[in-house]
Formats: C-alpha cells, sequence, structure tokens
C-alpha cells in the first residue's frame, strides 16, 4: 500500500511540474503541490466533522460585526477585480468572446493574464470563510452539498486554471462571478440589518445566478461540442461547459424548490 501511494505521490509531484505554466513558481500557494489540496481537505474536514463536532454542545457564537465587515472586504475585493477585467478587456479590443487562446507570454499582456488569474484564485480561497460563519453560527442547514461543492470546486479548479491556463477564454468566469458576488454581498451586507430591500432582493440573487451559469454553458459548450481549435486547450472547454452544466442544474434545483414550490404549497 506504501508503494502505491508514493508512486501516485511521485506522479502527482512529476506531473505539475512537468505541464505547468513555470511564470507563477514564486507566487504564494504555488511553489509546491501540496498547499492547496491541503487547504482544501482542511475545509472540508472543519465543515463537515470538526468544527459541527466542536459546535454541538455550545450556543452560536455572535459574528454579526465579524460578518459584515467581511462582506464589505468582499464587496470591495470583488467590485475592484470586476472593474479592473473591464479595463483589461477595453485594452484588447481583439478580445475573442467566441474563443481566447491564453496569452503564455513574459511580456506584459500575459503577466497581466496570470496575475489576475491569480487574484481570482485568492478571492475564491476567501470565500472558504462564509462556510466557516455559518458552523460557528449552527447555521447548519446552510452548510448544504451544493454550498460546501460549489466553495469547494471554485479553489480546486482556479488552483488548476492558475498552474495550466491562467486567463484567454476562462477570463469571463472571473468576470461574471465577481460582478455576482459583488452583488450578492452587497445583499448579505443589507440583510444583516434588515433592510426591507434586501428581502425583496433575495429571490432574484438566485435568477443572476442562474442567467451567470446558463452564459457559461454557452460560452464553454460551443467551443467544446463543436470541437473549436483557438489555442486554448479543448479539455478545459469540457472542463468548465461541464462544471456550469453541473452547478447549472443544483442552484435550478434550488430555485425551484425554494421560490416555485413553496409558495405553491403554502
Amino acid at each position: 500500500m506504501s508503494f502505491i501511494m508514493e508512486k501516485l505521490f511521485n506522479g502527482y509531484n512529476q506531473f505539475i511540474w512537468n505541464n505547468r505554466d513555470d511564470r507563477s513558481n514564486h507566487l504564494p500557494l504555488m511553489d509546491g503541490t501540496w498547499q492547496v489540496p491541503t487547504i482544501i481537505a482542511v475545509y472540508l474536514m472543519a465543515v463537515l466533522k470538526f468544527g459541527p463536532r466542536f459546535m454541538e454542545n455550545r450556543k452560536p457564537y455572535d459574528l454579526k460585526n465579524w460578518i459584515r465587515l467581511y462582506n464589505l472586504v468582499q464587496i470591495a475585493a470583488n467590485s475592484a477585480f470586476f472593474l479592473y477585467e473591464i479595463y483589461l478587456l477595453i485594452k484588447r479590443p481583439n478580445f475573442s468572446y467566441v474563443c481566447q487562446p491564453v496569452d503564455f507570454s513574459r511580456a506584459a499582456s500575459g503577466y497581466e493574464e496570470l496575475y489576475i488569474s491569480y487574484a481570482y484564485f485568492l478571492l475564491k480561497v476567501l470565500d472558504l470563510a462564509d462556510t466557516m460563519f455559518f458552523v460557528l453560527r449552527k447555521k447548519t442547514s446552510h452548510v448544504s452539498f451544493l454550498h460546501v461543492y460549489h466553495h469547494a470546486i471554485m479553489v480546486t479548479m482556479t488552483y488548476l486554471g492558475v498552474l495550466f491556463v491562467p486567463g484567454g477564454h476562462i477570463y469571463l468566469l472571473g468576470l461574471w462571478n465577481t460582478l455576482v458576488h459583488a452583488v450578492m454581498y452587497t445583499y448579505y451586507y443589507l440583510a444583516s440589518y434588515g433592510s426591507p430591500l434586501a428581502a425583496r432582493f433575495k429571490k432574484y440573487m438566485t435568477r443572476i445566478q442562474l442567467v451567470q451559469f446558463i452564459h457559461l454553458g454557452i460560452h464553454f459548450g460551443r467551443p467544446a461540442l463543436t470541437g473549436m481549435d483557438c489555442g486554448f486547450p479543448l479539455l478545459w472547454h469540457w472542463i468548465g461547459f461541464g462544471q456550469a452544466i453541473f452547478i447549472l442544474g443544483m442552484f435550478l434545483d434550488f430555485y425551484i424548490k425554494s421560490y416555485v414550490k413553496k409558495p405553491k404549497a403554502q
């Protein structure tokens, strides 16, 4: 068994180092192969096992002020990211919304894509705090499969994205996601004060998420299904398409159960 584990460990390390974009070797969490898998493993154990066990005989923590601060940080970070991506798109009038290759060059444009992809990855690591807040407040119903899967897979995919395809066709994923998150955390911030505006806006948040994943499904699906070759790896078109459709299905199921069937039952 130890021989098999050693072979898997060595094979994983060799694959990463032999196939990755070496421009990111110097970046924190990118300068090794096990930091991010460890973060994901610790996250899953913390929110699914150790966290609930720790809180089992404790009262929920009052984290309202901390969560408000966290929401403000998320609003600022996601808004800044979104605006900067718009700025980069304006700088690149030839950007293809049908199929865009990755700029692996060591020119300024190549490093812009690399660093914006890395910044987006860090935002997804920050998002993991959402679940910890739920656990510490004993909001166990919020720690759903959709929530945990979405957070874990986004960290995983953005990490691999920085390693192998930092930019190019996945650029619009970050554009969409940061816009949605800026709006979402604004909603959370207002809701923490009991704002009537937030209460009326609640169901529209899920609709915005649905629109996001429908567009991303088309964005990745068109080149994947047609086998389009623009220099962006076809495998990553299929990964983006599969994830968009899978998460779209889960959000659609949540929306139907929460806002379609529930009112009728009432």
